[in-house]
């Protein structure tokens, strides 16, 4: 068994970062230019495409800094873990350990 959990703060930071970084990129972006006056059905339908693909892509955005959130507590949760494993080893045996008589 290893004597701690080693949890490497820079590099969960590096990559939380990063990915925060690039969630900023899936955003809704408005149809530019948009032909509100054609009434043909095929452009009616393409622009709500468009605008179902943006809700989408926002959607990834923000389960991208969830995730970031979760990132970052697992590292944290991870060394409050390690910290409570230690207190508890340096407590001793809970219970009295028996041995041999020799």
């Amino acid at each position: 068994m290893s004597d701690g959990i080693y949890i490497n703060d820079e590099a969960v930071e590096n990559d939380a970062s990063g990915i925060s970084g690039a969630a900023a990129y899936f955003m809704m972006d408005a149809l530019v230019p948009s032909d509100c006056r054609t009434t043909l059905t095929a452009n009616a339908m393409g622009q709500q495409a468009y605008a179902n693909s943006q809700q989408v892509i926002s959607a990834l955005g923000e389960n991208l800094e969830r995730e970031v959130t979760n990132i970052r507590s697992i590292g944290a949760t991870f060394t409050q873990y390690d910290v409570m494993m230690a207190a508890l080893l340096k407590s001793g045996v809970r219970y009295p350990v028996l041995t041999s008589g020799e």
